[in-house]
Protein backbone atom coordinates (compact mmCIF):
# COMPACT_ATOMS: atom_id res chain seq x y z
CA UNK A 1 0.00 0.00 0.00
CA UNK A 2 2.82 2.48 0.83
CA UNK A 3 4.58 1.99 -2.51
CA UNK A 4 1.27 2.23 -4.30
CA UNK A 5 0.54 5.56 -2.60
CA UNK A 6 3.92 6.98 -3.66
CA UNK A 7 3.28 5.90 -7.24
CA UNK A 8 -0.08 7.67 -7.25
CA UNK A 9 1.40 10.90 -5.97
CA UNK A 10 4.14 10.88 -8.59
CA UNK A 11 1.56 10.40 -11.34
CA UNK A 12 -0.77 13.19 -10.28
CA UNK A 13 1.01 15.93 -12.22
CA UNK A 14 0.97 13.95 -15.47
CA UNK A 15 -2.80 14.02 -16.13
CA UNK A 16 -2.66 17.30 -18.01
CA UNK A 17 -0.25 15.80 -20.53
CA UNK A 18 -2.82 13.16 -21.35
CA UNK A 19 -5.26 15.73 -22.68
CA UNK A 20 -2.71 18.12 -24.18
CA UNK A 21 -0.68 15.71 -26.29
CA UNK A 22 -3.39 15.58 -28.97
CA UNK A 23 -3.29 19.35 -29.43
CA UNK A 24 -0.08 19.46 -31.47
CA UNK A 25 -2.00 19.79 -34.71
CA UNK A 26 -3.35 23.19 -33.69
CA UNK A 27 -1.49 26.33 -34.64
CA UNK A 28 0.68 28.06 -32.06
CA UNK A 29 -1.67 30.98 -31.47
CA UNK A 30 -4.56 28.66 -30.66
CA UNK A 31 -2.31 26.80 -28.24
CA UNK A 32 -1.57 30.07 -26.46
CA UNK A 33 -5.27 30.88 -26.19
CA UNK A 34 -6.03 27.43 -24.81
CA UNK A 35 -3.18 27.82 -22.35
CA UNK A 36 -5.01 30.69 -20.70
CA UNK A 37 -7.89 28.33 -19.97
CA UNK A 38 -5.71 25.48 -18.69
CA UNK A 39 -6.62 25.91 -15.03
CA UNK A 40 -10.27 25.13 -15.73
CA UNK A 41 -10.45 23.03 -18.88
CA UNK A 42 -7.11 21.38 -19.73
CA UNK A 43 -7.71 18.25 -17.69
CA UNK A 44 -11.36 17.79 -18.63
CA UNK A 45 -12.04 14.33 -20.07
CA UNK A 46 -14.32 13.76 -23.05
CA UNK A 47 -17.87 12.76 -22.12
CA UNK A 48 -19.02 9.15 -22.37
CA UNK A 49 -22.27 8.30 -24.11
CA UNK A 50 -25.59 8.62 -22.31
CA UNK A 51 -28.79 6.94 -23.51
CA UNK A 52 -31.04 9.35 -21.63
CA UNK A 53 -34.02 7.01 -21.40
CA UNK A 54 -35.64 4.87 -18.75
CA UNK A 55 -36.03 1.36 -20.15
CA UNK A 56 -37.10 -2.12 -19.12
CA UNK A 57 -36.52 -5.51 -20.74
CA UNK A 58 -39.60 -6.58 -22.64
CA UNK A 59 -40.83 -9.57 -24.59
CA UNK A 60 -43.91 -9.05 -26.72
CA UNK A 61 -45.88 -10.38 -29.65
CA UNK A 62 -45.82 -7.91 -32.52
CA UNK A 63 -47.26 -8.02 -36.04
CA UNK A 64 -44.65 -7.04 -38.63
CA UNK A 65 -45.55 -7.16 -42.32
CA UNK A 66 -48.63 -9.28 -41.56
CA UNK A 67 -46.48 -11.80 -39.72
CA UNK A 68 -46.77 -12.33 -35.97
CA UNK A 69 -43.41 -12.54 -34.22
CA UNK A 70 -42.18 -12.66 -30.67
CA UNK A 71 -39.65 -9.89 -30.08
CA UNK A 72 -37.40 -9.40 -27.12
CA UNK A 73 -35.98 -5.95 -26.54
CA UNK A 74 -36.16 -2.94 -24.27
CA UNK A 75 -39.31 -0.89 -23.88
CA UNK A 76 -38.75 2.84 -23.56
CA UNK A 77 -40.67 4.00 -20.48
CA UNK A 78 -39.53 7.61 -20.53
CA UNK A 79 -37.23 9.83 -22.60
CA UNK A 80 -35.16 12.05 -20.31
CA UNK A 81 -32.63 13.61 -22.67
CA UNK A 82 -29.23 12.77 -24.13
CA UNK A 83 -28.98 10.42 -27.10
CA UNK A 84 -32.61 9.30 -26.81
CA UNK A 85 -33.88 12.84 -27.24
CA UNK A 86 -31.37 13.67 -29.99
CA UNK A 87 -32.37 10.74 -32.22
CA UNK A 88 -36.10 11.18 -31.44
CA UNK A 89 -36.65 7.99 -29.47
CA UNK A 90 -40.21 7.87 -28.11
CA UNK A 91 -42.02 6.30 -25.19
CA UNK A 92 -43.23 2.73 -25.93
CA UNK A 93 -40.58 2.21 -28.62
CA UNK A 94 -38.93 -1.20 -28.33
CA UNK A 95 -35.16 -1.14 -28.78
CA UNK A 96 -34.17 -4.27 -30.69
CA UNK A 97 -30.55 -3.50 -31.58
CA UNK A 98 -27.93 -0.81 -31.17
CA UNK A 99 -25.62 -0.75 -34.17
CA UNK A 100 -25.38 -4.52 -34.81
CA UNK A 101 -25.58 -5.57 -31.17
CA UNK A 102 -28.32 -7.23 -29.14
CA UNK A 103 -28.30 -7.37 -25.34
CA UNK A 104 -29.39 -9.82 -22.67
CA UNK A 105 -29.89 -7.25 -19.91
CA UNK A 106 -30.29 -3.52 -19.34
CA UNK A 107 -26.84 -3.59 -17.73
CA UNK A 108 -25.28 -4.96 -20.93
CA UNK A 109 -27.02 -2.26 -22.96
CA UNK A 110 -25.88 0.52 -20.63
CA UNK A 111 -22.31 -0.79 -20.65
CA UNK A 112 -22.31 -0.68 -24.44
CA UNK A 113 -23.63 2.89 -24.45
CA UNK A 114 -20.93 4.07 -22.04
CA UNK A 115 -18.25 2.36 -24.15
CA UNK A 116 -19.00 5.00 -26.79
CA UNK A 117 -17.96 8.64 -26.60
CA UNK A 118 -19.98 11.77 -27.19
CA UNK A 119 -20.10 12.44 -30.93
CA UNK A 120 -19.69 8.79 -31.99
CA UNK A 121 -22.17 7.64 -34.65
CA UNK A 122 -24.98 5.36 -33.47
CA UNK A 123 -27.87 3.46 -35.03
CA UNK A 124 -30.73 2.23 -32.85
CA UNK A 125 -33.14 -0.27 -34.39
CA UNK A 126 -36.61 -0.02 -32.88
CA UNK A 127 -40.14 -1.31 -33.30
CA UNK A 128 -42.73 1.48 -33.31
CA UNK A 129 -46.41 1.00 -34.11
CA UNK A 130 -45.70 -2.46 -35.47
CA UNK A 131 -42.99 -1.31 -37.84
CA UNK A 132 -39.23 -1.76 -37.74
CA UNK A 133 -37.33 1.51 -37.94
CA UNK A 134 -33.71 2.69 -37.71
CA UNK A 135 -32.89 5.87 -35.79
CA UNK A 136 -29.51 7.25 -36.81
CA UNK A 137 -27.55 10.02 -35.12
CA UNK A 138 -24.66 10.75 -32.79
CA UNK A 139 -24.04 9.88 -29.16
CA UNK A 140 -24.79 12.59 -26.63
CA UNK A 141 -23.20 12.75 -23.18
CA UNK A 142 -24.75 13.87 -19.93
CA UNK A 143 -24.66 17.63 -19.37
CA UNK A 144 -21.92 18.58 -16.94
CA UNK A 145 -22.94 19.99 -13.58
CA UNK A 146 -23.07 23.76 -13.21
CA UNK A 147 -23.87 26.06 -10.32
CA UNK A 148 -24.24 29.82 -9.97
CA UNK A 149 -22.88 29.87 -6.41
CA UNK A 150 -19.57 28.04 -7.04
CA UNK A 151 -17.45 26.72 -9.91
CA UNK A 152 -17.85 23.09 -10.95
CA UNK A 153 -14.56 21.93 -12.47
CA UNK A 154 -14.06 18.63 -14.28
CA UNK A 155 -10.51 17.30 -14.17
CA UNK A 156 -8.77 13.93 -13.99
CA UNK A 157 -6.03 11.96 -12.26
CA UNK A 158 -3.93 9.07 -13.64
CA UNK A 159 -4.65 5.70 -12.06
CA UNK A 160 -3.03 2.37 -12.91
CA UNK A 161 -2.49 3.04 -16.58
CA UNK A 162 -5.81 4.82 -17.03
CA UNK A 163 -7.53 8.00 -15.90
CA UNK A 164 -10.11 8.68 -13.20
CA UNK A 165 -12.59 11.51 -13.62
CA UNK A 166 -12.56 14.21 -10.93
CA UNK A 167 -15.30 16.73 -10.11
CA UNK A 168 -14.41 19.75 -7.98
CA UNK A 169 -16.85 22.21 -6.42
CA UNK A 170 -14.83 25.39 -5.84
CA UNK A 171 -16.20 28.43 -3.98
CA UNK A 172 -16.02 31.67 -5.95
CA UNK A 173 -13.27 33.31 -3.93
CA UNK A 174 -9.50 33.59 -3.93
CA UNK A 175 -6.87 32.36 -1.52
CA UNK A 176 -6.37 29.05 0.24
CA UNK A 177 -9.58 27.29 1.25
CA UNK A 178 -10.46 24.31 3.45
CA UNK A 179 -11.43 21.20 1.52
CA UNK A 180 -13.36 17.94 1.75
CA UNK A 181 -12.98 14.61 -0.07
CA UNK A 182 -16.36 12.90 -0.40
CA UNK A 183 -16.46 9.07 -0.41
CA UNK A 184 -19.81 7.41 -1.31
CA UNK A 185 -21.16 3.94 -0.50
CA UNK A 186 -20.31 0.57 -2.07
CA UNK A 187 -22.38 0.65 -5.25
CA UNK A 188 -20.80 1.01 -8.66
CA UNK A 189 -22.68 4.23 -9.36
CA UNK A 190 -21.31 7.44 -10.84
CA UNK A 191 -21.11 10.46 -8.55
CA UNK A 192 -21.55 12.81 -11.53
CA UNK A 193 -24.82 14.59 -12.32
CA UNK A 194 -26.25 14.44 -8.80
CA UNK A 195 -29.82 15.75 -8.74
CA UNK A 196 -30.88 18.68 -6.59
CA UNK A 197 -32.50 16.39 -4.02
CA UNK A 198 -29.90 13.60 -4.05
CA UNK A 199 -28.47 13.31 -0.50
CA UNK A 200 -24.90 13.19 -1.84
CA UNK A 201 -25.55 16.30 -3.91
CA UNK A 202 -26.96 18.07 -0.86
CA UNK A 203 -23.82 17.25 1.16
CA UNK A 204 -21.44 18.36 -1.59
CA UNK A 205 -23.27 21.61 -2.30
CA UNK A 206 -23.72 22.49 1.39
CA UNK A 207 -19.99 22.20 2.04
CA UNK A 208 -19.17 24.22 -1.09
CA UNK A 209 -21.67 26.89 -0.03
CA UNK A 210 -19.89 27.00 3.33
CA UNK A 211 -16.55 27.84 1.71
CA UNK A 212 -15.04 24.35 1.29
CA UNK A 213 -13.49 22.99 -1.89
CA UNK A 214 -15.22 19.63 -2.39
CA UNK A 215 -13.71 16.88 -4.52
CA UNK A 216 -15.41 13.76 -5.84
CA UNK A 217 -13.42 11.10 -7.67
CA UNK A 218 -15.17 8.48 -9.76
CA UNK A 219 -14.59 4.85 -8.90
CA UNK A 220 -12.62 2.82 -11.42
CA UNK A 221 -14.48 2.48 -14.73
CA UNK A 222 -17.26 4.92 -13.82
CA UNK A 223 -18.28 8.31 -15.19
CA UNK A 224 -15.86 9.65 -17.79
CA UNK A 225 -12.94 7.60 -16.42
CA UNK A 226 -10.88 6.01 -19.18
CA UNK A 227 -8.95 2.73 -19.47
CA UNK A 228 -9.61 1.70 -15.89
CA UNK A 229 -10.93 -1.64 -14.67
CA UNK A 230 -14.71 -2.03 -14.35
CA UNK A 231 -15.75 -1.06 -10.82
CA UNK A 232 -17.47 -4.40 -10.18
CA UNK A 233 -14.19 -6.24 -10.81
CA UNK A 234 -12.10 -4.20 -8.35
CA UNK A 235 -11.50 -5.18 -4.74
CA UNK A 236 -11.59 -3.23 -1.49
CA UNK A 237 -7.89 -2.33 -1.55
CA UNK A 238 -8.23 -1.13 -5.15
CA UNK A 239 -10.97 1.18 -3.93
CA UNK A 240 -8.82 2.55 -1.10
CA UNK A 241 -6.10 3.33 -3.67
CA UNK A 242 -8.77 4.89 -5.92
CA UNK A 243 -9.77 7.39 -3.25
CA UNK A 244 -6.16 7.94 -2.23
CA UNK A 245 -5.64 9.19 -5.79
CA UNK A 246 -8.52 11.60 -5.23
CA UNK A 247 -7.04 12.81 -1.94
CA UNK A 248 -3.64 13.34 -3.58
CA UNK A 249 -5.34 15.36 -6.32
CA UNK A 250 -7.11 17.49 -3.71
CA UNK A 251 -3.81 18.20 -1.99
CA UNK A 252 -2.23 19.25 -5.27
CA UNK A 253 -4.73 22.07 -5.93
CA UNK A 254 -3.07 25.44 -5.38
CA UNK A 255 -6.24 26.94 -3.88
CA UNK A 256 -6.58 24.25 -1.16
CA UNK A 257 -5.27 24.74 2.36
CA UNK A 258 -3.60 21.35 2.83
CA UNK A 259 -3.71 21.77 6.62
CA UNK A 260 -7.50 21.95 6.53
CA UNK A 261 -8.61 18.83 4.62
CA UNK A 262 -11.55 16.70 5.79
CA UNK A 263 -12.82 13.33 4.58
CA UNK A 264 -16.56 12.52 4.57
CA UNK A 265 -17.46 8.84 4.12
CA UNK A 266 -21.00 7.48 3.84
CA UNK A 267 -21.81 3.79 4.39
CA UNK A 268 -18.91 1.78 2.90
CA UNK A 269 -17.22 5.14 2.50
CA UNK A 270 -17.11 5.05 6.30
CA UNK A 271 -14.86 1.98 6.04
CA UNK A 272 -12.52 3.55 3.48
CA UNK A 273 -12.35 6.98 5.16
CA UNK A 274 -10.41 5.81 8.27
CA UNK A 275 -7.98 3.87 6.05
CA UNK A 276 -7.13 7.17 4.37
CA UNK A 277 -7.23 9.08 7.65
CA UNK A 278 -4.69 6.69 9.18
CA UNK A 279 -2.23 7.10 6.30
CA UNK A 280 -2.62 10.82 5.66
CA UNK A 281 -2.41 13.85 7.89
CA UNK A 282 -5.94 15.23 7.54
CA UNK A 283 -7.73 17.65 9.83
CA UNK A 284 -10.81 15.48 10.30
CA UNK A 285 -12.73 12.36 9.30
CA UNK A 286 -16.54 12.28 9.23
CA UNK A 287 -18.53 9.06 8.76
CA UNK A 288 -22.25 8.37 8.56
CA UNK A 289 -23.99 5.00 8.65
CA UNK A 290 -21.07 2.58 8.82
CA UNK A 291 -19.80 -0.42 10.82
CA UNK A 292 -17.02 -1.38 13.20
CA UNK A 293 -17.43 -5.14 13.60
CA UNK A 294 -16.48 -8.14 11.46
CA UNK A 295 -18.53 -8.09 8.27
CA UNK A 296 -19.45 -11.73 8.91
CA UNK A 297 -21.12 -10.77 12.17
CA UNK A 298 -22.55 -7.55 10.74
CA UNK A 299 -24.26 -9.22 7.77
CA UNK A 300 -25.91 -11.89 9.92
CA UNK A 301 -27.35 -9.23 12.25
CA UNK A 302 -28.45 -7.09 9.31
CA UNK A 303 -30.19 -10.05 7.65
CA UNK A 304 -32.12 -10.85 10.82
CA UNK A 305 -33.22 -7.24 11.19
CA UNK A 306 -34.23 -6.68 7.57
CA UNK A 307 -36.03 -10.01 7.18
CA UNK A 308 -38.06 -9.27 10.32
CA UNK A 309 -38.96 -5.80 9.00
CA UNK A 310 -40.48 -7.58 5.99
CA UNK A 311 -42.87 -9.28 8.48
CA UNK A 312 -42.42 -12.92 7.42
CA UNK A 313 -43.95 -16.09 8.79
CA UNK A 314 -42.08 -16.69 12.10
CA UNK A 315 -40.95 -20.22 11.24
CA UNK A 316 -39.91 -19.25 7.71
CA UNK A 317 -38.02 -16.33 9.25
CA UNK A 318 -35.96 -18.59 11.50
CA UNK A 319 -35.36 -21.10 8.71
CA UNK A 320 -34.12 -18.32 6.41
CA UNK A 321 -31.82 -16.86 9.07
CA UNK A 322 -30.26 -20.25 9.81
CA UNK A 323 -29.65 -20.87 6.11
CA UNK A 324 -28.08 -17.42 5.84
CA UNK A 325 -25.77 -18.31 8.73
CA UNK A 326 -24.60 -21.47 6.94
CA UNK A 327 -23.94 -19.56 3.72
CA UNK A 328 -22.16 -16.68 5.46
CA UNK A 329 -19.94 -19.05 7.45
CA UNK A 330 -18.83 -20.90 4.33
CA UNK A 331 -18.29 -17.65 2.45
CA UNK A 332 -16.59 -15.44 5.04
CA UNK A 333 -14.90 -17.95 7.35
CA UNK A 334 -14.19 -21.01 5.18
CA UNK A 335 -13.65 -18.71 2.18
CA UNK A 336 -15.38 -21.01 -0.27
CA UNK A 337 -16.08 -19.85 -3.81
CA UNK A 338 -19.61 -18.51 -4.13
CA UNK A 339 -20.37 -20.97 -6.94
CA UNK A 340 -19.41 -23.85 -4.65
CA UNK A 341 -21.70 -22.48 -1.94
CA UNK A 342 -24.58 -22.25 -4.43
CA UNK A 343 -24.85 -26.03 -4.37
CA UNK A 344 -28.62 -26.54 -4.05
CA UNK A 345 -31.74 -24.87 -5.50
CA UNK A 346 -32.59 -23.61 -2.00
CA UNK A 347 -29.20 -21.95 -1.59
CA UNK A 348 -29.26 -20.47 -5.08
CA UNK A 349 -32.67 -18.94 -4.36
CA UNK A 350 -31.44 -17.54 -1.02
CA UNK A 351 -28.29 -16.11 -2.61
CA UNK A 352 -30.22 -14.45 -5.42
CA UNK A 353 -32.87 -13.07 -3.08
CA UNK A 354 -30.72 -11.90 -0.17
CA UNK A 355 -27.20 -11.53 -1.64
CA UNK A 356 -28.10 -10.28 -5.14
CA UNK A 357 -26.11 -13.22 -6.52
CA UNK A 358 -25.65 -13.01 -10.30
CA UNK A 359 -25.10 -16.75 -10.79
CA UNK A 360 -21.41 -16.21 -11.46
CA UNK A 361 -19.09 -14.56 -8.92
CA UNK A 362 -20.79 -11.30 -8.00
CA UNK A 363 -22.91 -10.48 -4.94
CA UNK A 364 -24.45 -7.12 -4.14
CA UNK A 365 -23.11 -5.86 -7.50
CA UNK A 366 -19.45 -6.39 -6.58
CA UNK A 367 -17.08 -9.34 -6.98
CA UNK A 368 -16.96 -11.83 -4.14
CA UNK A 369 -13.43 -10.90 -3.04
CA UNK A 370 -14.46 -7.30 -2.38
CA UNK A 371 -16.81 -8.36 0.39
CA UNK A 372 -14.59 -11.10 1.79
CA UNK A 373 -11.69 -8.67 2.21
CA UNK A 374 -13.79 -6.57 4.58
CA UNK A 375 -13.64 -9.38 7.17
CA UNK A 376 -9.85 -9.06 7.42
CA UNK A 377 -9.74 -5.29 6.87
CA UNK A 378 -7.98 -3.77 9.95
CA UNK A 379 -10.75 -1.23 10.50
CA UNK A 380 -10.28 -0.50 14.20
CA UNK A 381 -6.51 -0.29 13.71
CA UNK A 382 -7.13 2.41 11.10
CA UNK A 383 -9.36 4.26 13.54
CA UNK A 384 -6.67 3.95 16.20
CA UNK A 385 -4.11 5.50 13.84
CA UNK A 386 -6.22 8.44 12.69
CA UNK A 387 -4.46 11.61 13.81
CA UNK A 388 -7.21 14.08 12.96
CA UNK A 389 -10.47 14.78 14.74
CA UNK A 390 -13.31 12.29 14.16
CA UNK A 391 -17.06 12.86 13.85
CA UNK A 392 -19.31 9.77 13.86
CA UNK A 393 -22.91 10.26 12.72
CA UNK A 394 -25.57 7.64 13.42
CA UNK A 395 -29.17 7.52 12.21
CA UNK A 396 -31.58 5.81 14.58
CA UNK A 397 -33.86 4.49 11.79
CA UNK A 398 -31.01 3.16 9.63
CA UNK A 399 -31.86 -0.49 8.89
CA UNK A 400 -28.66 -0.96 6.86
CA UNK A 401 -25.95 0.46 9.11
CA UNK A 402 -28.23 -0.35 12.00
CA UNK A 403 -25.85 -0.74 14.94
CA UNK A 404 -25.63 2.16 17.35
CA UNK A 405 -23.09 0.06 19.28
CA UNK A 406 -20.78 -0.01 16.24
CA UNK A 407 -20.79 3.77 15.99
CA UNK A 408 -20.17 4.04 19.72
CA UNK A 409 -17.30 1.55 19.37
CA UNK A 410 -15.59 3.77 16.78
CA UNK A 411 -15.80 6.75 19.12
CA UNK A 412 -14.61 4.67 22.07
CA UNK A 413 -11.64 3.31 20.09
CA UNK A 414 -10.50 6.73 18.85
CA UNK A 415 -10.88 8.35 22.27
CA UNK A 416 -9.15 5.46 24.02
CA UNK A 417 -5.94 6.16 22.08
CA UNK A 418 -6.52 9.88 21.46
CA UNK A 419 -8.60 11.38 24.31
CA UNK A 420 -11.34 13.83 23.29
CA UNK A 421 -10.59 13.30 19.59
CA UNK A 422 -13.93 11.74 18.55
CA UNK A 423 -17.54 12.89 18.81
CA UNK A 424 -20.78 10.97 18.28
CA UNK A 425 -23.97 12.68 17.09
CA UNK A 426 -27.20 10.67 16.92
CA UNK A 427 -30.18 11.53 14.72
CA UNK A 428 -33.01 9.40 16.20
CA UNK A 429 -35.43 9.58 13.25
CA UNK A 430 -32.95 9.49 10.34
CA UNK A 431 -32.14 6.53 8.08
CA UNK A 432 -29.36 5.37 5.75
CA UNK A 433 -30.49 7.75 2.98
CA UNK A 434 -30.12 10.59 5.50
CA UNK A 435 -33.92 10.85 5.32
CA UNK A 436 -35.93 11.80 8.37
CA UNK A 437 -38.21 8.80 7.96
CA UNK A 438 -39.45 8.67 11.55
CA UNK A 439 -39.19 4.94 12.27
CA UNK A 440 -37.06 2.08 11.04
CA UNK A 441 -40.18 0.29 9.79
CA UNK A 442 -41.25 3.31 7.74
CA UNK A 443 -37.73 3.68 6.32
CA UNK A 444 -37.71 0.00 5.33
CA UNK A 445 -41.20 0.15 3.78
CA UNK A 446 -40.35 3.20 1.66
CA UNK A 447 -37.15 1.51 0.46
CA UNK A 448 -38.89 -1.83 -0.24
CA UNK A 449 -41.57 -0.03 -2.25
CA UNK A 450 -38.93 1.67 -4.38
CA UNK A 451 -39.87 5.15 -3.16
CA UNK A 452 -36.33 6.47 -3.43
CA UNK A 453 -37.38 9.98 -4.39
CA UNK A 454 -39.63 10.17 -1.35
CA UNK A 455 -36.65 9.27 0.81
CA UNK A 456 -34.56 11.91 -0.96
CA UNK A 457 -37.21 14.54 -0.28
CA UNK A 458 -37.20 13.66 3.44
CA UNK A 459 -33.52 14.62 3.73
CA UNK A 460 -32.56 15.59 7.29
CA UNK A 461 -30.72 18.90 6.82
CA UNK A 462 -29.70 18.80 10.47
CA UNK A 463 -27.15 16.09 9.59
CA UNK A 464 -25.21 18.32 7.24
CA UNK A 465 -25.69 21.43 9.40
CA UNK A 466 -24.14 19.64 12.38
CA UNK A 467 -21.30 18.28 10.19
CA UNK A 468 -20.36 21.71 8.86
CA UNK A 469 -20.60 23.27 12.32
CA UNK A 470 -18.26 20.56 13.65
CA UNK A 471 -15.80 21.05 10.76
CA UNK A 472 -15.76 24.82 11.29
CA UNK A 473 -15.18 24.40 15.01
CA UNK A 474 -12.30 21.97 14.43
CA UNK A 475 -10.57 24.55 12.26
CA UNK A 476 -11.32 27.43 14.63
CA UNK A 477 -10.15 25.58 17.75
CA UNK A 478 -6.91 24.30 16.24
CA UNK A 479 -5.62 27.41 14.50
Amino acid sequence: MKNEKIELRLQTADCRLLTLKNMKKFILILGIILGVLTSVYAQQLPRKGWLGAKIEMKQDTIVLKSKTSVWEGFKVLKVVGGTAKAILLQENDIIVKIDTNTFKSTLELQQFITSKMEGDPIKITIIRDGKMKNLIGKMVGKPRETNERFDVIYECVPFRGGTLSIIINKPKKSGKMPAMLFIPGYTCSSIDGLSENHPYGRIVRAYADSGYVVLRVEKSGLGDSQNTVDCSLTNLYDEVANFQAGLDKLRSLDYVDTNQIFIFGHSMGGVIAPALGAQNNVRGVIVYGTTAKSFFEYQLEMNRLQIMLAKPDPFEYEKTCRLQTEIAYEYYILKKDIKEIASTPERIEALKRDWEYDGNNKIFGRNQEYWRQIVDFPLLEYWKNCTGKVLVLYGGTDFQAFSKADHEQIVYTVNYYHPNQATLIIFPETDHYLAKSGTMQNAFDLFAQGKTQTLFDLFDFDVITKSIEWSNNVMKNEK
